[in-house]
């Protein structure tokens, strides 16, 4: 379903994520009275947060996608059958 190429975009989306976070967490250990640092790492949660929902939708999307292909090629495949068991009837 997923292809090597969604798989290291994926990874490396990862390591970016974990390098900003520990330095947010980093910089915060050193000044956590900082509003800015405060508000940066409340938004990066956020984006991470949204981002990770956006990947899970993404993912449902896709194996909904394939169950009702595969639904579909059921569906035509019985009707081939039955148009089958027609012919013999009718010959």
């Amino acid at each position: 379903m997923r292809n090597k190429i969604q798989n290291i975009q994926d990874l490396e989306y990862s390591n970016n994520q974990l390098l900003i976070g520990e330095l947010i967490n980093k910089w915060l250990k050193n000044k956590p009275e900082n509003k800015e640092l405060v508000k940066l790492r409340d938004a990066f949660i956020d984006n991470s947060i949204y981002v990770a929902g956006l990947q899970n939708d993404l993912i449902a999307c896709k194996m909904a996608n394939s169950d009702y292909l595969e639904q579909r090629n059921d569906a035509i495949l019985e009707l081939e059958e039955l148009k089958d068991d027609l012919n013999e009837y009718e010959l």
